[in-house]
């Protein structure tokens, strides 16, 4: 039953990579969790899922998540999946007990509905198997040691400090498919359950996970239509922005600056009883208010 099922999300904000252990545990949660959906040819889609897919590292278990944000390192493709499945069960489970006791899901149904959240929280981004390949880029490096040890004609400055260019392999967009985003990822699923493998909501779940609302009334419609896309969506961003989130206080240290140049308010003060004797101020001439000043001369 939805409400019986206990899931621990991977839940680490930020990694360089997973080690091989973590993978492996990973990658025996999702195939269990996938084999116990009972669909017929998803034993082989689990074997092609760990096949070299024609670019040796880049299948199911090794891909990223993303080229350069999210679990974007080997195995971050698996511990998105994990991430979203853990907090759809959630959000469905939450969906379910909100409803009156004579309309929430009984067992035959609840099971049904687990079965189509381990499909399309674990599989709605499979698409990425195949779709990125490692090549070597220049980086900008300002570590103090590599640039000590370097040759002086290969030191450069810039506002950061002292700096050596170096050549990194990274992830880059190879996209075998050329079919769409959510298209593909159904499209390669029916290619092993079959045209009947996916039912017809957990089709659209997949299909319109990303939320694009370019055609606003085509997503709308869908979302009204099946709650299930609607709630992978959400668990997608749940994964993605709380999970797996990175960012830098750059934001907060622009608009703390803004905020220091700003011109000052003052609270609104209590209204205080009229006092006869009290001076009454000069509306022609406020007091004078002291601003931040700049570093240039004759600013501020």
């Amino acid at each position: 039953m939805l409400s019986n099922v206990k899931l621990t999300a991977a839940n680490v904000p930020h990694k360089e990579s997973l080690t091989t252990e973590e993978k492996a545990t990973l990658w025996k949660n999702i195939s269990s969790a996938l084999i116990e959906t009972g669909r017929p040819g998803i034993k082989r889609l689990l074997n092609w899922m760990q096949s070299d897919c024609g670019n040796s590292v880049m299948n199911y278990v090794n891909a990223p998540a993303s080229t350069k944000y999210h679990g974007n390192y080997p195995g971050g493709l698996m511990e998105h999946s994990w991430n979203v499945y853990v907090w759809l069960t959630i959000i469905v489970g939450n969906a379910n007990s909100m409803k009156d006791a004579d309309a929430q899901l009984q067992t035959e149904e609840s099971n049904a509905m687990m079965t189509s959240v381990a499909i399309v929280a674990l599989l709605h981004d499979i698409c990425k198997v195949g779709f990125y390949s490692m090549e070597p880029k220049n980086r900008k490096t300002y570590d103090a040691e590599k640039v000590k040890n370097a040759l002086q004609k290969d030191v450069k400055h810039d506002s950061l400090g002292d700096f050596i260019w170096e050549t990194v392999m990274s992830y880059t967009v190879t996209d075998t498919h050329k079919f769409g985003h959510g298209e593909s990822s159904v499209a390669i699923i029916e290619k092993f359950l079959g045209v009947l493998g996916l039912t017809t909501e957990e089709r659209m779940a997949i299909r319109y996970h990303m939320g694009d609302f370019a055609n606003e009334r085509e997503t709308s419609e869908v979302y009204n239509r099946y709650p299930l896309a609607a709630m992978l969506h959400m668990a997608d961003l749940a994964a993605t922005y709380l999970e797996e989130r990175e960012c830098t206080d750059q934001m907060d240290v622009f608009w703390d600056t803004v905020k220091a140049f700003a011109r000052p308010v003052k609270a609104p003060e209590q209204a205080q009883p009229a006092m006869a004797d009290a001076p009454k101020p000069d509306a022609e001439t406020p007091a004078k208010q002291e601003m931040p000043r700049g570093p240039f001369p004759g600013q501020g």
